[in-house]
């Protein structure tokens, strides 16, 4: 059985965003700045749906290899 605590987080901050993405925060803020990445204020916070990000990986692969 998995608990919450199990799975991973659905919503990531700019450097989980960046770990997932193998690059900076600095080009995650410049890519959210440009509309490239989905994203959502927390408060004073930016976070990404970790969803979000996938679906930017995936069309992204799909372009190079198309």
């Amino acid at each position: 059985m998995t608990t919450i605590f199990q799975s991973p987080p659905l919503l990531l901050t700019e450097r989980e965003a960046a770990h997932l993405l193998n690059c900076c925060e600095k080009t995650v803020y410049t890519m959210r700045q440009q509309g490239k990445l989905k994203f959502m204020k927390l408060g004073s916070g930016v976070r990404y749906p970790r969803a979000a990000i996938e679906k930017f990986i995936e069309e992204q692969s799909k372009t190079v290899t198309a």
